[in-house]
């Protein structure tokens, strides 16, 4: 017996006409086109006997918008999805949001997709507090890691812009807790890259970090390595005294209001956030069982070193 994998529901959500017109014009949509390429993408599912549970139509269509509308790209994109979540258990499994190692993230706000977006592009824009509202004594690089994944996977699922549009990341990193790069080796900093990058479909249009301190940068350019060329150019580090080259990149009143924007405040973005995670508890609870069978794969099954190629990238590294 399959395993829904969505929230229920059998149709697709109509996007706003501004988001409609940028998907038409990046990624290839054809709305006349789209019960037919989720069909396509559905029957080549279907003959997967690696793939044991059933994708809702919503989470095929976000796939779909973020490859571009390539059936080939979609296929490739979906597999690795669900076979790094099966390789990577620490942060896809025991992911109910009311164990108390989760709440404590949660009520401490570490990550916040904001509520407002940029009108000329659309992208949603994800604060990542690394701030001393984190206690690395209670709070695991791993489980924030975890959280993390999990709010993108509710973003996959409902949010518009994130899939169309892409999203962009801003890392605020003053007063960052030292304990965490203990947490933070190599080859956790290289499955986080994997996942974060090939794991999730969505467009990465930026990933920066502002008020670093010296300890953090070391982890940045240790990350960085792993990360790809066409990411890495869109990374970027901001000290405290250089924040007006940051709001070049994201518009300053497209901040929170306690970092002198006007895009929500830090209280009300992680009442709410927490109140959305929790609300898909049960979702997150019948998820457990939406892994990737290797037995069952064609061909030759895969491993953790293919898939996450800890070898390669740390040759690579012990040579720069």
């Amino acid at each position: 017996m399959k395993v829904e994998t969505s929230a229920p529901t059998t149709k697709v959500r109509p996007l706003p006409q501004e988001l409609q017109q940028i998907a038409e014009k990046e990624l290839n949509e054809v709305n006349s086109r789209l019960t037919s390429d989720i069909q396509q993408i559905r029957d080549w599912i279907n003959k997967q006997p690696h793939f044991n549970f059933d994708i809702g139509d919503q989470l095929l269509v976000s796939f779909l918008r973020c490859s571009k509308f390539s059936l080939e790209r979609t296929k490739e994109r979906l597999d690795r999805y669900f076979t790094i979540r099966t390789m990577a258990p620490e942060v896809f499994t025991n992911r109910d949001p009311l164990l108390p190692e989760l709440q404590a993230i949660l009520e401490a706000g570490f990550i916040l997709p904001l509520p407002n977006v940029a009108k000329e592009n659309g992208h949603r824009i994800i604060v990542l507090r690394y701030s001393d509202n984190l206690n690395p004594n209670l709070m695991t690089m791993v489980n924030i890691a975890k959280l993390s994944y999990m709010v993108l996977d509710i973003l996959l699922r409902e949010d518009d812009n994130a899939v169309v549009s892409g999203i962009l990341l801003w890392s605020y990193c003053k007063n960052f807790p030292s304990k965490y790069t203990i947490q933070m080796t190599p080859a956790s900093l290289q499955r986080y890259s994997v996942i974060e990058e090939k794991g999730f479909p969505f467009r990465m249009k930026g990933a920066y970090y502002s008020h670093v301190p010296k300890i953090f940068e070391t982890c940045y350019n240790v990350f960085k390595v792993f990360c790809s060329e066409k990411l890495k150019q869109r990374m970027g580090l901001y000290s405290e005294n250089n924040s007006e080259e940051l709001f070049k990149k994201i518009p300053k009143d497209l901040l929170p209001q306690e970092f002198g924007g006007c895009n929500g405040s830090v209280k009300d973005l992680t009442v709410f956030w927490k109140d959305k995670v929790e609300s898909y508890r049960d979702w997150f609870l019948k998820d457990e069982h939406c892994k990737i069978d290797e037995r069952l794969r064609p061909g030759t099954p895969k491993t953790c070193s293919e898939v996450f190629g800890l070898e390669g990238s740390f040759r690579k590294l012990d040579l720069d």
